[in-house]
């Protein structure tokens, strides 16, 4: 199950690397030029989940398949979210410090990752002692 998640978040992250450039350099997928920037930024929010994802997945290797069911489903279930507040928020409202779904999207996957890298090493610790 740890490999097969690994894989898919790998998988993820490079179709959605592969259709953003697509979407954004080529007119095959966007025939009349016209370019919508609110749907490029919303693929660009999931990319950066799914990369974030898959390189903590490689990193709950370790973890008992228990524990990584429940890391699995607080890391989807938060991306998730993160990803809807950041599609509510939009570009932003225009105000000295501009907080648009860009930001939101970096704060909850860096957030996130640092609650993940701590949560693995006390697991490990944890393991260790025993």
């Amino acid at each position: 199950m740890k490999k097969k998640t690994s894989l898919l978040f790998l998988f993820l992250s490079i179709l959605l690397f592969l259709f953003i450039y697509a979407y954004t350099e080529t007119s095959l997928i966007n025939p009349n030029g016209y370019f919508n920037y609110h749907v490029s930024d919303n693929l660009g929010y999931i990319f950066i989940w799914s990369l974030a994802l898959f390189i903590f997945s490689l990193l709950a290797f370790n973890l008992e398949i228990n524990k990584y069911k429940i890391w699995l489903i607080t890391s989807v279930t938060v991306s998730a979210i993160s990803i809807f507040i950041a599609y509510a928020t939009g570009s932003g409202n225009g105000a000295i410090v501009d907080i648009d779904g860009e930001l939101i999207t970096w704060f909850f996957a860096g957030l996130y990752s640092f609650i993940s890298i701590i949560y693995f090493i006390f697991q490990a610790i944890k393991n260790r002692k025993v």
